[in-house]
Formats: C-alpha cells, structure tokens, sequence
C-alpha cells in the first residue's frame, strides 16, 4: 500500500506572525491537527500542530495572541506521496511522531500522513485496528475528544 491511498490532502498554511489563536480556529474549522507555518517570504519554515499549541504555548502560560513562531516546530519531517505506507509508518514510530508532511517527486508538500490515517488503512486488521479506526473517526468538531 502507498502513502497516496492513505494520505490526507490538502493543507493549511498559516503566517509565522500569525496567533495561535487564529492557527487553533483554522484547525477547529478544517478539523484538522496540522498546519504548514510559513515566513514572511510565502517559504514553508515549519509545522503547528495543536500539541504544540497545548504544550509549548498554553502550558508555559503564553495568551493566545502569542505568534505561532513562538511554538511551532521547525523539523519538517516528510515522505513522498508514492513511498510505501510500511516505510512511513516506521519513520513515524522512530521519530515518534504522529504526522508526516507528504510531498510530490517535485518536494512540493500536497498532504499530510496521519496517525489516524494509518488506523483507517489497517481498521480491518483485528480488534486493535478496529479500535484505531473508530478512535480515529472525523469527529464533530466541537466535540470533546
């Protein structure tokens, strides 16, 4: 299986200067846990993702108008759309991460590698990956999970 069949496309960009607070409502209107942070010259300098928002801004005590550069992380790591899934899982579990940026054959980013993609792909591999994948269901976006 490939990355591709799996992956979630699209992505989010947000500006560095930007809040967490807009980068938490852009997530909470895509429903989404990543974003591509870029620099003031439009180039991707990093990802946000709502663990970094919980656990390097809210928790240190920043508000919410803190820039997203203040939390972001700055390591992009990434896969290409047609490697296989296996191989990116494993990257995944050695870097201990639970998304990956996906990129073409061009480096261009198209989408993102998601733990809970990857529950999806394997919900049919029993009872463990039957709980990822309901565990990992879109949810509504309000809800308390």
């Amino acid at each position: 299986m490939l990355v591709t069949e799996v992956m979630t496309r699209g992505l989010q960009r947000i500006s560095a200067s930007d809040s967490i607070r807009a980068a938490a409502r852009l997530m909470r209107e895509h429903d989404i846990g990543m974003l591509l942070v870029e620099d003031a010259q439009g180039e991707i300098s990093g990802v946000v993702t709502d663990r970094d928002i919980a656990c390097r801004a809210t928790a240190e005590g920043r508000d919410s108008d803190t820039p997203v550069a203040a939390c972001m992380s700055h390591q992009l790591l990434s896969c290409h759309a047609e490697d296989d899934l296996y191989d990116a899982v494993e990257l995944m579990k050695r870097e201990q991460v639970r998304r990956l940026l996906v990129r073409d054959w061009d480096d261009r980013p198209v989408g993102v590698l998601a733990q809970a993609d990857v529950a999806q792909a394997i919900g049919t591999y029993g009872l463990a990956g039957e709980m990822l994948q309901d565990i990992s269901q879109p949810g509504d976006k309000h809800s308390q999970r």
